[in-house]
């Protein structure tokens, strides 16, 4: 098992709220719920981008008022207040505004600290003059700008952290309500996908996964930069699995040299029964010390230790402090611990 090639896509949408069964296609989950801004890399190479920065309210509707803009959402479902509130922390988090924008002139800070009528106001009259304000597209022309860069590769395959709750329903979604034809695209919820191969976390969540690995922070719950980081985190485990394999082999036994005992060709009618010996763990192997199972390997490599030596270098330097905080959720860390001061 490994990291498909294809596109990492992530979405920023509006905050839906509960929406009668009646308005809802049978089987269209999210239908709702609409685009804030869309974010894809191909994680192979990663220079190749796309993004867009999405106005959900369609370009025809007329907006005179906070009052109107504050209705259109209610009349689509959508939750007003908390769906502007995250538009705005979008907005500024991706740098898509600034102080010239505003009815008032002031520091995107000070304007996501305002009011949120008061933020309405300045969303009334970017709809009604799109040049004063950020750089939107429709909902139908990001989808079509995606599909566009996604069917560039030859087997188009689509990878989203939760992506099978999520991003997908809300893709198709979109699709069905501007009537944009969806072509075949394969596609992979990362999520179930790095609980395999990334084994021993005690969260998948994006952000925490990449922290916990990289040992920093990135901008978060903004499409195209979580997009970016989930691209790095495939590019992670196809690195580490190389590795392990290079490690393996490494470790393999040379044949030994030497004289060999001459092939007998004659054969017995006599029929023996081979009884095989249980394998033991080679010496460098991590599975020989005690309190130590393939949960706790799986910790381990994610931090690059695949070897008893390299556990023991590591131990020196960080003690119990270091090895309690690498060790999956219930690893005996007393007995792993007794068992490295015995070598």
């Amino acid at each position: 098992m490994t990291i498909p090639n294809g596109i990492c896509v992530d979405l920023e949408t509006t905050i839906s709220s509960k929406i009668p069964d009646r308005v809802r296609p049978p089987g269209s989950k999210r239908y709702e719920t609409r685009i804030l801004e869309i974010g894809a890399v191909d994680w192979q190479t990663p220079t190749r981008t796309y993004q867009a920065l999405v106005n959900p309210v369609p370009s025809h509707v007329p907006l005179r008022t906070t009052k109107q803009f504050f209705q259109y959402f209610q009349d689509t479902y959508q939750h007003p207040t908390r769906t502007i509130d995250f538009w705005s922390k979008v907005l500024v988090k991706r740098h898509s505004v600034n102080r010239h924008m505003f009815s008032i002139e002031e520091s995107p800070g000070v304007w996501l600290a305002r009011r949120v009528d008061h933020r309405a106001k300045d969303f009334v009259r970017w709809h009604n003059a799109p040049e004063s304000g950020p750089m939107f597209l429709s909902e139908k022309d990001a989808l079509s700008g995606l599909l566009r860069f996604t069917l560039e590769r030859e087997k188009p395959l689509w990878l989203a952290h939760n992506g099978n709750s999520f991003d997908f329903k809300v893709l198709q979604g979109c699709a069905e309500r501007h009537s944009v034809h969806m072509p075949e695209i394969a596609k992979v919820d990362t999520l179930h996908l790095f609980r395999k191969l990334l084994p021993g976390h005690k969260s998948y969540s994006q952000p925490i996964l990449y922290k916990n690995i990289f040992k920093r922070d990135y901008n978060a719950h903004v499409a195209i930069d979580d997009a970016k980081a989930l691209a790095t985190l495939c590019r992670h485990i196809v690195r580490k699995t190389t590795l392990l394999k290079v490690e393996a082999v490494k470790s393999r036994p040379e044949p030994k040299k030497g004289n060999r005992n001459p092939m007998k060709l004659t054969f017995s009618r006599r029929t023996t029964t081979r009884i095989q010996k249980r394998a033991t763990p080679a010496p460098q192997c991590l599975l020989r010390l005690r309190g130590i199972g393939p949960k706790t390997v799986g910790a381990l490599a994610a931090v690059h230790i695949v070897r008893v030596s390299q556990l023991a270098d590591q131990y020196k330097i960080g003690g119990n402090k270091w090895l309690k905080s690498i060790l999956p959720y219930g690893a005996r860390w007393k007995v792993i611990s007794e068992s490295i001061a015995a070598l």
